[in-house]
């Protein structure tokens, strides 16, 4: 009952789609007005998507039966959505780190090949940006990375998805070994699986690979 309580107190409620997390229409408008006091505050600017449909293709879209990493049907590439106006709550949610306007033209994010964003309440309470992007796209977004600081003291690192697996995942954190001239060191999801656990007591690691049979 209590996670089903964190979920739904950070906007999120599980679908029938795949499980996947979706948004939660009963705290969709609280949000919402809570993301654009956030970006009032912070004195940002929004922008308009313009040619970027970039999270068109790389997050599923449980309304619409759409997976991670494929084109959503209702894009009109390079154009926008043909179903703006009656977008699912999803899409409505959403509002990825360029377009709230925290962030320079120069992270629009069709030209830099990946946007980041604020919809991963793991990945926030971890002090991480999630980012997504493609595999083929995965060196250049890390490179960007390493040497991208937003002053924000709580943030400390990336989360970068390039697959729809939690697997093809790459972290980048301020604490992980770094070469010079960079804020963050680099782990992939074995490697950070490997980090956290090799101090753990034998018995906490079994309850562990218990509880996420299959996926451990």
């Amino acid at each position: 009952m209590k996670d089903i309580y964190n979920l739904k107190k950070a906007g999120y409620r599980v679908s029938n789609f795949k499980g996947i997390l979706e948004t939660d229409p009963e705290t969709f408008e609280k949000n919402k007005e809570d993301r654009d006091k956030f970006i009032k505050k912070m004195g940002w600017k929004k922008r308009e998507c313009g040619s970027c449909n970039l999270c068109c293709k790389l997050v599923p879209v449980p309304a619409l039966k759409k997976d991670s990493h494929e084109w959503c049907k209702n894009c009109n590439i390079g154009v926008g959505c043909k179903i703006y106006k009656e977008r699912p709550l999803d899409c409505q949610a959403f509002s990825c780190a360029y377009a709230m306007g925290m962030t320079t033209e120069s992270f629009k994010p069709d030209k830099v090949g990946f946007y980041m964003a604020m919809d991963s309440p793991n990945d926030m309470m971890l002090g991480m940006f999630k980012v997504y992007t493609e595999k083929h796209r995965l060196a250049n977004t890390i490179r960007f990375l390493k040497k991208v600081r937003f002053g924000i003291p709580t943030m400390k690192g990336f989360h970068i998805s390039y697959g729809p697996s939690k697997e093809e995942s790459y972290f980048l954190h301020e604490e992980y070994e770094k070469g010079p001239d960079e804020y963050y060191g680099m782990k992939s999801f074995q490697e950070l699986k490997e980090w956290a656990t090799k101090d753990m007591p034998q018995e906490i690691l079994d309850i562990i690979k218990e509880k996420y049979k299959g996926s451990w």
